[in-house]
């Protein structure tokens, strides 16, 4: 892992979200031998063990640790690496203080800042002036989650560290909205996996990038469920990437756009003789629906 220095005054710190991993997140800090804390500790979350958030220092990025979280991070993201302007149990007390958000009715919700899938995403949502307040004690975060390099976020403010204890952060309707969007594939495709119909022993990226497109032609076509969208993406892996182009299948897809039946109700009526043709045919050849009636 080749990265970037910073100023010597900041000290490197890894937050791994051991959700991903359980059975490897915390022998591997152990047998590390560094001092690690958990973020959710005082929390209910503190409950999960194994399977919480930890951070950890890290005073060798070639250490065999790190090297190896690196090798668990590209399977499936967990890591992010943090160069903190304070000590690592200041740094805990602060990353607590974002861990939750108002979202309406009286609710809160767990924001995912941590996962870097969507780290990204949160601090667009979150906006100039949180995420001002959550990069003060921190000098740079680095995540790698849907992207093939380290992207880094930089803190160019010169002022004084300054921990949160307590913060009051309120997603609108409209925030949540996109952030569900942005983790809806994902999580479909955690299922796809689960229930063995994608591959999870390949790296995390190739599996989103051969996934999202499949993800996206079911958003073209109007299916706005995600059970419906699940079930289309399924679709993509058992008959092919282009079974929606066979006549029949594009056919009710088309009227499902007009009528708006669900795609899980309208699959049900392809004919088997029709998936064993989609089938031979591969959907390239021979039951391509015609250009003018596709997207």
């Amino acid at each position: 892992m080749e990265l970037q220095t910073t100023s010597p005054q900041v000290s490197l710190m890894g937050l791994v979200d051991a959700a991903v991993c359980p059975p490897k997140g915390v022998p591997l800090l152990e047998r590390a031998g560094v001092p690690f804390r958990s973020v959710f500790t005082g929390l209910p979350e503190e409950e999960l063990g194994p399977a919480s958030l930890f951070l950890a220092p890290v005073s060798d990025i070639e250490a065999d640790w790190i090297v190896e979280l690196d090798r668990l991070d590209l399977q499936s993201p967990c890591l992010s690496l943090i160069w903190s302007r304070v000590d690592m149990d200041a740094l805990v007390t602060h990353l607590q203080a974002f861990l939750f958000a108002d979202i309406g009715d009286n609710m809160t919700a767990m924001v995912r800042y941590f996962d870097p899938r969507n780290t990204g995403a949160v601090f667009d949502i979150w906006g100039e002036q949180v995420r001002g307040m959550f990069m003060s004690p921190i000098e740079q975060w680095m995540y790698r989650g849907r992207h093939k390099e380290w992207q880094p976020i930089h803190n160019d403010l010169t002022a004084s560290a300054r921990i949160c204890r307590s913060v009051m952060i309120r997603l609108e309707q409209t925030d949540i909205d996109v952030l569900t969007a942005h983790t809806e594939p994902d999580e479909i495709l955690a299922v796809l996996i689960e229930s063995g119909v994608v591959d999870g022993a390949r790296p995390y990226l190739d599996r989103f990038e051969d996934f999202i497109p499949r993800y996206l032609r079911a958003v073209q076509w109007g299916i706005s469920e995600p059970g419906d969208r699940l079930v289309f993406c399924q679709h993509t892996y058992l008959y092919g990437k282009d079974f929606d182009q066979h006549r029949f299948v594009n056919d009710l897809l088309v009227r499902g756009q007009q009528s708006g039946e669900s795609f899980g109700a309208a699959i049900t009526r392809v004919p088997v003789g029709v998936w064993e043709e989609i089938e031979r045919m591969g959907g390239r050849d021979a039951g391509i629906a015609p250009q003018s009636t596709t997207l």
